[in-house]
């Protein structure tokens, strides 16, 4: 008789001991939860929507601010020469050549060069598609911007962009600028104090040496300035009775739907470990809780 009053006093103690850690676990999730939602800021306070009526009324300056510390940075970095070349299909080409034009106009750049040839497809079905060739300088500063919005004019069928830099031969050139302009000086200053006629042709003959490379040097630096300041982009665009879509082989039909399936085996094993992870410690009590269950009926079974 003693020996079951322990039992049911040590399975007492037990049970008392889980509720316990239970109740616990609960109080601080529930404290958690509570400090989380505290943390948030409340859509209802008129404080929070003023901030954001503030950050609203500061984006424009925010966005002038970026624009000018883009346009700073790129002043400081190396000459970097950007071309680009845009092969394009539409089915609208006077429309699609007027927006080209005016967002080319609107950026600060030029055309630089156009060529049109073709005639319309509603005239003769077997007269050549019109078919425009342009060359568009635009400002360094609004380049990615421009092709980024230049595919919604057509269907872009070709793009490329390459750089140069001409960084190292750009200031080796000042250099030899500057050299040179301090030798002019010098030439000039012999100049004025010889009295030879023997001398004076010597000189200016050498005088005429040198501006003649002076002229060339700070020509290509002008040259150069030009083409970093202004990237070259060459666009085609061809007049089309149908935008052609993209066909996917049957070779890479198959691998992009393995990969596919990869991918989604790989996400339903995280979700699994997850529902794993979070179902571990419930399945911690109920074995206990089982293995007491268990231990009574085997100790009245005995009994």
């Amino acid at each position: 008789m003693k020996s079951k009053f322990k039992s049911i006093r040590l399975i007492t103690m037990v049970m008392t001991i889980l509720l316990v850690s239970v109740a616990v676990m609960g109080c601080a999730s529930a404290k958690k939860n509570t400090e989380m939602s505290e943390s948030k800021p409340s859509m209802e306070n008129p404080e929070s929507n003023s901030g954001l009526n503030k950050n609203n009324d500061s984006f424009g300056k925010d966005e002038v601010v970026l624009e000018n510390t883009l346009k700073e940075n790129l002043e400081h970095q190396g000459k970097i020469i950007k071309n680009g070349i845009i092969q394009m299909e539409t089915l609208n080409f006077d429309e699609t050549v007027q927006h080209i034009l005016s967002k080319t106009n609107s950026m600060g750049g030029y055309v630089q060069g156009s060529n049109t040839s073709g005639r319309r497809i509603e005239d003769k079905s077997y007269e050549e598609r019109r078919r425009g060739e342009f060359i568009l300088r635009i400002p360094k500063t609004k380049f990615d911007s421009f092709m980024l919005g230049i595919g919604d004019l057509g269907s872009i069928t070709n793009q490329q962009i390459s750089t140069e830099d001409v960084t190292t031969a750009y200031f080796d050139t000042q250099a030899h600028l500057k050299s040179l302009t301090i030798q002019e000086e010098r030439l000039l200053e012999l100049l004025k104090k010889t009295g030879e006629l023997k001398d004076i042709i010597l000189l200016e003959q050498e005088l005429s040496r040198v501006r003649h490379k002076i002229e060339s040097l700070t020509g290509n630096l002008k040259k150069w300035d030009n083409l970093v300041d202004f990237c070259t982009l060459r666009m085609e665009v061809y007049e089309v009775h149908k935008i052609k879509e993209n066909s996917v082989s049957f070779g890479n039909k198959i691998v992009n739907g393995f990969v596919d399936s990869v991918k989604s085996l790989i996400e339903f094993g995280k979700e699994f470990i997850v529902v794993i992870a979070i179902g571990i410690p419930y399945l911690v009590i109920l074995s206990i809780l089982l293995l007491i269950g268990r231990y009574i009926f085997v100790h009245r079974k005995r009994n």
